[in-house]
Order: structure tokens, then C-alpha cells, then sequence
């Protein structure tokens, strides 16, 4: 019986440890790299926070740059009035020949719960602005904006067009609403009746 041949499998050792080194080069790049990463990450000192974005170094950075409380209130307030009272009064607060002017208007500037009367009740008959007489009618708003928002609008108004006057709250306005209900007023004011249940200041 002969033998059968031999095959070679070419087989190999089985791998194991060694002592390879990483290039001295790469491992004084990858430690830079990790260096200037970790610095620029302290000067920001953002933390990685999402809302912080080039150029801006942190979230009290960005906090900083938001508009104001009184700032949204104008703006809310001028986009009701573009929306609700610039047909009648205007862009620039002029008036239309027709409709009384609310820039330098003593209804605006002067007493601030008779002005929020007129918007939540509306205004009929004749009334007198710097001189002028006008007799148109102003709608009610007390159904169709909330108190806040009456509150915004006239806001804007008192600071626009160069009047300066103090800012109308909500709460302001509930209040006004309460004392309206109170004397029963359901129909929208006269300027006689104005005049009796709100004086100017």
C-alpha cells in the first residue's frame, strides 16, 4: 500500500500582541488637534448648547440679543393695528380726514382707561380731536380681541408717532371691562358719556 501524499494547508501561526508603536508624528498631531478643540470649546464656553451659534459665545450672549417683554409687546401690538386699525386711522397715526388722528391725540395720551373703554365699547357721534370735529362710528373690540391684546395695541399706539405715554396692561384693561359692566354701559360711548364716566387726567 503506498502512502498517500502530504498536503500542505500553508497554514500560518495564530496572530498575537505585539509592540507596535504609533508614529511618534501622528500621535503630536491627534494631541494638537485635541488641544485646539478643547480651547476653542473653552473660549466659547458654549457647552454645545443648540441655540448657540457662530459668532455668538454663549447662551447668555444669545439671551442678551432676544427683544425685550416691552419690545414683543410693540411689536405684537403693531401688527394688531396693521391688521385691525389701519384702515381708518392710518399708517402714521394721521387719521383719514374722516377718522380722528391718533399721533398728539389727548384720547391717546391723556386718560388710559377711557381709552380702553373706547376700544371695548366702541365710539359714536360726534367728537372733538385738536380742533376737528368728526362724526363716524368706531366699532366694539371686546369681542373680537382679548383684553391682552386691546392692551398691546393701545400700548403701540401711546408710543408711536411720537407720543410717549405708559404702557397698558391686560390686567388694566379687565379692570376697565368690570367697571364698564358695572354702570351698565352695553352700547358703544358718546363723547358726552365718555366725558361723565371718565375724565381726562
Amino acid at each position: 500500500m503506498s502512502e498517500e501524499p502530504k498536503l500542505s494547508m500553508n497554514e500560518h501561526d495564530e496572530p498575537v500582541s505585539g509592540n507596535a508603536q504609533m508614529p511618534v508624528g501622528v500621535a503630536v498631531v491627534l494631541a494638537l488637534l485635541g488641544y485646539i478643540g478643547c480651547t476653542k470649546v473653552d473660549e466659547l464656553n458654549a457647552n454645545f448648547a443648540s441655540n448657540v451659534h457662530f459668532p455668538f459665545g454663549s447662551p447668555v450672549e444669545v439671551a442678551s440679543l432676544a427683544p425685550s417683554e416691552e419690545q414683543l409687546v410693540i411689536m405684537r401690538g403693531k401688527a394688531l393695528y396693521a391688521k385691525n386699525c389701519m384702515a381708518c386711522h392710518q399708517a402714521n397715526g394721521g387719521g383719514s380726514g374722516v377718522n380722528p388722528p391718533l399721533a398728539n391725540s389727548p384720547y391717546v395720551l391723556e386718560n388710559s382707561e377711557r381709552l380702553s373703554a373706547i376700544l371695548l365699547k366702541g365710539l359714536g357721534g360726534p367728537i372733538e380731536v385738536l380742533g376737528k370735529t368728526y362724526n363716524g362710528a368706531m366699532p366694539a373690540w371686546e369681542s373680537t380681541l382679548s383684553d391682552v391684546q386691546i392692551a398691546e395695541v393701545l400700548t403701540y399706539i401711546r408710543q408711536e408717532w411720537g407720543n410717549s405715554a405708559s404702557r397698558i396692561t391686560g390686567e388694566e384693561v379687565s379692570k376697565v371691562s368690570a367697571k364698564i359692566q358695572e354702570q351698565g354701559q352695553s352700547q358703544p360711548w358718546t363723547e358726552p358719556e365718555l366725558s361723565e364716566a371718565f375724565s381726562a387726567e
